[in-house]
């Protein structure tokens, strides 16, 4: 089946809040914790957006667009959102170094495996660069295997390991209906 072609362009925080908050909110689930994930995504999605963390993610969007720097854009086919970026650019005075963080990178499950999330990396390198970034650096949860080899195809490298101990069995699981 061929698919239409890939269209990026700036995100909109208006236009496309609803795609953007079920993106980040799959790829919050996507590289949770185990125990996170032991509801199903429709459960901890409906958790989630009852939480303050929607109107979090949309104002930290909103307060990073004020350093020209920072790329949001989105991904489309045939006028539908299947993808998007956030990139924030962070100077390291004394290191004379400039950081790029790739702050969220996702592709609507329905479009995975057709090479979008590579396009989307190798934008995100490449705007990196022309920001005057010396490192690029992205997360991906430790069970997230899909994400952990696309970032390893494209020369990432583990810098850092989060170590977490649960220490209460019902800590932040959703419990809402499946």
């Amino acid at each position: 089946m061929d698919t239409p072609p890939l269209l990026r362009r700036s995100a909109d925080l208006d236009r496309d809040r609803t795609a953007l908050l079920e993106l980040h909110c799959r790829g919050n689930y996507e590289s949770e914790t185990p125990w996170a994930r032991l509801a199903p995504y429709q459960a901890y999605r409906q958790v989630w957006l009852a939480t303050p963390q929607p109107a979090q993610f949309l104002g930290a969007l909103r307060a990073s667009l004020q350093d020209d720097r920072t790329v949001l854009d989105v991904w489309e086919v045939s006028g539908l959102v299947v993808g998007f970026l956030w990139l924030q650019l962070t100077d390291l005075p004394g290191y004379d170094a400039v950081l790029a963080s790739v702050s969220d990178i996702a592709v609507v499950p329905e479009y995975h495996r057709r090479g979008i999330g590579g396009q989307i990396l190798a934008y995100a390198e490449q705007a990196a660069r022309q920001r005057g970034a010396t490192v690029l650096r992205s997360e991906a949860g430790i069970e997230n295997v899909a994400s952990r080899a696309l970032h390893e195809r494209h020369g990432f490298g583990i810098c850092r390991v989060i170590l977490e101990k649960r220490l209460s069995p019902s800590a932040a699981r959703p419990t809402g209906d499946a």
